[in-house]
């Protein structure tokens, strides 16, 4: 297994289903600055991300193995019971269902579903996770593509309902939470591998490159920061601090990936 690609992957799974871009309708008439703001940060963000042409040759090239230790356990997500847990939650399982369906794992697939039509309920964003979408994804399981596409504009809607409702925070939260999945699963690939000074090259010249992309969600999260996302954004700001130092080395990657996982273990375990 080529370790640099199977990250490579993780990040292209986590764009997807969190490929969301503001929208102002035709009736509006103007658009907070916070908003504003949020839009432009969103883009930068995902800017930043591998591109999808790039990814499917890679995935075609590629033999990935799927491991569901590396996932959020699916019989959790009704444990979630405070707004900010499930949002980050959301984003969370939502990486956890591109996953799975990327890997082509449909039993597992749609028990991430479950997870995520759960939580969007909870969230009052259930018209993305309705049972139409439930349908689709059931009419496209097999075809990979089309599950990707389905996922991503559950998210969309999700983020358009949270920013119609003047909850953009809750929004962001989910984009942090499909991040640090992200970052996690791809990490714990790379730590298994991290004796093998040759196959680690790759894989850790990408985590490094992740910095850009950090930087815009820092950018999204202390917007409208509150207290409680005090904690959240100054580990992320160790996180980026590590990946900004030259050269980098399996030392800083195990330095930084252990706060992602200790944020991730946080995230996954408050109710």
């Amino acid at each position: 297994m080529k370790y640099g690609r199977l990250y490579i992957l993780l990040f292209f799974i986590f764009i997807q289903c969190t490929d969301i871009k503001n929208t102002k309708d035709e009736n509006e008439t103007s658009v907070s600055d916070f908003e504003v703001k949020k839009q432009i940060n969103v883009q930068n963000f995902f800017n930043t991300l591998p591109s999808a042409t790039d990814i499917y040759e890679i995935i075609q090239q590629s033999r990935l193995n799927y491991n569901p230790d590396f996932l959020n356990n699916p019989t959790k997500h009704k444990n979630y019971s405070l707004e900010k847990p499930r949002a980050l939650n959301l984003g969370v399982y939502g990486t956890n269902l591109a996953i799975s369906a990327a890997f082509n794992q449909v039993q597992e697939s749609m028990l991430f579903l479950k997870c995520t039509n759960y939580l969007a309920q909870e969230l009052g964003v259930s018209s993305a996770f309705d049972e139409s979408t439930m349908n689709r994804l059931e009419i496209n399981k097999e075809n990979r593509d089309s599950v990707l596409q389905i996922i991503s504009q559950a998210f969309k809607k999700s983020d358009k309902i949270f920013s119609g409702n003047k909850r953009q925070q809750l929004s962001i939260l989910m984009i942090a939470g499909a991040y640090l999945e992200g970052m996690y699963v791809a990490g714990e690939y790379i730590l298994s591998k991290k004796e093998d000074t040759l196959a680690v090259k790759t894989p850790l010249n990408l985590y490094f490159q992740q910095k850009e992309a950090l930087s815009y969600l820092l950018e999204l999260l202390q917007i409208n920061m509150e207290a409680e996302e005090k904690n959240l954004i100054e580990k992320l700001k160790d996180v980026h601090r590590l990946l900004n130092q030259s050269p980098a080395s399996i030392e800083q990657f195990i330095n930084a990936h252990q706060i992602v996982s200790d944020l991730r273990k946080q995230i996954v375990n408050v109710y």
